[in-house]
């Protein structure tokens, strides 16, 4: 992922960790004489990959050009190509053998298994692909191994996943063979150093609850439910705590990489300080991270309010907010507002929510004090989470409600039987999505996320923020929509005094934040719709920001929620020459080129 993982990003460290369970898939040749499941393919000669794959699936002698789509591209859909194409039969049995040779602490899965589910499943359906396979690596050396063949097999296209929080399509996931840190889960706190090392296969959910227990805190995702470590941090990582601390990237101390050429690394500040520069911020563009260690804070009693309010109380809300955001500089207080809409069984609900969240016990001048006088909720203390046993991704996931379901990795439908569909073979992509659980049944949600950068709000940007989320609410029945959110996240004018330099920009002086937007819908078919409707929202909350003197063509867009459309030029800025000259050093035959997300080209 740039080290890639999640949600396009990072990745863990190597690992003493080991895959669970013994499930092995041999080498597909049927002179192999450990292979029960080989299957020859007619009278060609060619040997399927079904043993590592699906053993069920009807292969014939030849493609079916019945149809003759010479015009469509070869990965859009699969035919039985998708299964013999040469150098994935010949990467896959390299990799089975590594496996195999590992006694299983790397894991070669099969495609319609439960491991291969695991390890292909996203958050939301529309950000998941089906892959010809998955691959668990257990540890560096195999990962330096699967490296080498994507190497010698420069055809094959791979993908690397941490999370699979990502809302687009192809970041995290693939058509080709995906790749699966989830054994790459080490934590390990140094008391001497206070530095804790994060492997890349790691959820937010399982850090907080581990690091509680030595009453120590990191700068970490503000949701927890099922967010990926490695993708967050390879983006920036905001944070509840970046008044006080920067972002995710400003608290890395070093990272173990494994680069394009199998060559396992680390990177800090003091060594390889160009790829530690590039790493903080440069998304999946440069090897696949295994580790990061990352600074801790202190962890005492924490404050957490969640305020929900109907939707006829916006104007005082409104004014609520920004008092605070005018009155309060206080680094340890931090409010996320939010516009929520749902459509619930075909009626509309719409309301207002602000989190609050305070870094220590509630001072005497209460900052929350006019949000909650306005509030008829119960007023809700958490003073006494200072026990090391308390669940601390329950504080910081107060924003779950904002883009978030619970995390199930179990989400991947079965497939059907192979079969005709209207004279053509139908695609595995038709029905391989993966239905993710909603809070209500099992849908299948289909997402994406999009951001105006601002460097802070206004009146008039709150009120504009207010109309596009109502207009977006009023398209929810008609297109099959689920939530339409969009969220006020302000920021101190000082939120970068403590950044370092690195691949994304954020300096002294140059406040903002992500103004985020969030829609979730049922259905392929209203993909279009509503990635439209968001750029069309996304562009007017834009214009009246730009009028207000809150954004500019100079504020860096954040990767990590912004649409995969936008020009990586737009992100990088300034850092983009640097950043090319980087890869270039690190991945020069483009092997980074054959996975998703922002790429970072090899020149100008």
């Amino acid at each position: 992922m740039i080290p890639h993982l999640a949600d396009g990003a990072g990745s863990q460290d190597p690992a003493d960790s080991q895959v669970n369970g013994n499930v092995h898939a041999g080498r597909a040749n049927s002179d192999d004489p450990g292979n029960t499941c080989a299957c020859s393919m007619g009278n060609t000669g060619k040997h399927s990959i079904a043993q590592g794959i699906h053993a069920s699936i009807d292969y014939n002698d030849e493609p079916d050009h019945s149809d003759n789509h010479t015009d469509k591209d070869p990965d859009a859909s699969y035919d039985t190509d998708f299964w013999s194409e040469e150098e994935y039969v010949e990467a896959t049995k390299e990799m089975q053998n590594i496996c195999k040779n590992s006694k299983h602490v790397s894991q070669f899965l099969r495609f319609g298994g439960a491991g291969y589910n695991l390890s292909v499943s996203h958050q939301f359906e529309s950000s998941s692909e089906v892959a010809r396979c998955a691959v668990q690596p257990g540890n560096i050396d195999d990962l330096k191994k699967i490296m080498k063949v994507f190497m010698t097999y420069d055809k094959v296209k791979f993908a690397v996943k941490g999370g699979g929080h990502s809302t687009n399509p192809g970041f995290s996931s693939t058509t080709g063979i995906q790749i699966s840190m989830a054994n790459f889960n080490e934590l390990e706190y140094n008391s001497k150093t206070q530095n804790l090392r994060i492997g890349a296969g790691c959820l937010f959910d399982e850090v907080y609850k581990e690091i509680a227990q030595y009453k120590r805190n990191i700068v970490g995702g503000a949701t927890a439910a099922g967010v990926g470590v490695a993708g967050w941090l390879l983006g920036g990582g905001y944070s509840l705590l970046t008044n006080q601390h920067g972002l995710g990237i400003d608290n890395l101390v070093e990272v173990q990489v494994v680069l394009c050429n199998g060559e396992s690394v680390k990177a800090s500040a003091e060594r390889n300080s160009d790829l530690f520069f590039a790493i903080r911020g440069g998304g999946n563009n440069f090897g696949i991270v295994t580790s990061f260690t990352v600074k801790t804070y202190p962890l005492g009693p924490i404050y957490r309010n969640m305020l929900t309010f109907p939707i006829d109380k916006a104007a005082k809300v409104k004014e609520a907010i920004m008092n605070f955001i005018d009155k309060c500089k206080d680094k340890k207080a931090a409010i996320v507002g939010a516009y929520r809409h749902f459509c619930i069984r075909g009626e509309r609900e719409d309301k207002i929510t602000v989190d609050l969240f305070y870094d220590g016990p509630l001072p005497s001048d209460n900052p929350f004090e006019e949000l909650l006088e306005l509030s008829d909720d119960k007023w809700i203390h958490h003073e006494d989470h200072d026990e090391a046993d308390k669940k601390l991704a329950e504080n910081f996931a107060f924003m779950d409600q904002l883009f978030s379901h619970i995390h199930d990795p179990s989400r991947v439908s079965a497939p059907p039987s192979h079969r005709q569909v209207d004279g053509s073979q139908l695609s595995l992509q038709t029905y391989a999505k993966n239905p993710p659980k909603s809070g209500v049944g099992e849908e299948n949600v289909r997402a994406r996320w999009g951001t105006v950068m601002v460097s802070h709000f206004t009146p008039k940007l709150l009120d504009e923020i207010d109309v596009q989320s109502k207009l977006a609410a009023s398209k929810l029945k008609e297109y099959e929509g689920k939530t339409a959110v969009v969220d006020i996240w302000p920021f101190l004018p000082s939120m970068f005094d403590t950044s370092t330099s690195a691949a994304w920009p954020h300096e002294r002086g140059r406040p903002n934040g992500p103004l985020l937007a969030c829609f979730q819908w049922e259905g392929e078919s209203n993909d279009s719709f509503w990635i439209g409707m968001m750029k069309q929202i996304l562009q007017s909350i834009q214009k009246v920001a730009e009028a207000e003197g809150c954004t500019n063509d100079k504020l860096p867009k954040y990767c990590n929620t912004s649409l995969a459309d936008t020009p990586v030029q737009d992100i990088y800025k300034e850092h983009l020459p640097k950043l090319i000259a980087i890869r270039a050093k690190y991945d020069p035959n483009n092997m980074m080129g054959r996975t998703g997300g922002f790429r970072i080209p090899l020149a100008l």
